[in-house]
């Protein structure tokens, strides 16, 4: 097997998407990976990182990969969860207060930033899969629930959205209602979710 295929396949095990840090720590030279990139075997998503040519263009990869600190939130993180089928039309991430992702708007005008508290951050922290099929930092099914109740309490959401999102959860066969709770607790929007609670159950 030649460099090339195997910086692919570290590449592929990595979840579809790699940093050039995480590639170099495996131990490919730069010149190796100017190699993968010429002959194909490999793809730049964005600057300093490189995917399979199967996710090429994907912006959920490059933003959580580039940005590690980014979370995919609200209603990007319901749409990777499968709470709604509508792709959303810029991506939202979450990052701790005194996090600045460092050109994030500048290459995605469009994407919203949320900053939270460093423990409410912390919150629901889970990966999912792209629509591409890299490996993603998302917020689990329920925090991205907790966050539109939240913000359809606070600033206002898409009524649509959030009544689709929440019976959707509602109706899963895994759906776990104390875990939704504890999100919704400690986001402070407990009362709204019993009063969905009461609605839909």
């Amino acid at each position: 097997m030649g460099r090339s295929e195997e910086i692919s396949e570290f590449i592929e095990s990595a979840g579809g998407v790699a940093s050039a840090a995480q590639i170099s720590e495996a131990g490919f030279l730069p010149g190796s990976v100017s190699y993968a990139l010429k002959t194909g075997a490999i793809d730049k998503l964005t600057r300093g990182v490189y995917c399979t040519p199967d996710v090429f263009d994907d912006e959920f990869a490059a933003i959580s990969c580039r940005w590690n600190k980014c979370v995919l939130s609200h209603a990007s993180a319901l749409y990777l969860a499968g709470l709604s089928d509508r792709a959303p039309a810029a991506i939202d991430v979450t990052v701790p207060h005194g996090y600045n992702p460092h050109s994030l708007t500048r290459e995605y005008p469009d994407a919203k930033i949320h900053r939270v508290s460093p423990e409410i951050y912390e919150l629901g922290i889970s990966s999912a899969k792209s629509p591409a099929g890299a490996t993603v930092k998302a917020y689990c099914a329920e925090r991205a629930v907790a966050d539109l109740i939240a913000q359809r309490s606070r600033e206002g959401a898409d009524p649509q959205l959030v009544r689709d999102a929440i019976a959707g959860y509602f109706r899963r066969r895994n759906a776990d209602l104390p875990k939704l709770a504890r999100m919704c607790s400690a986001l402070g929007v407990e009362e709204e979710f019993r009063m969905y609670l009461e609605v839909l159950s």
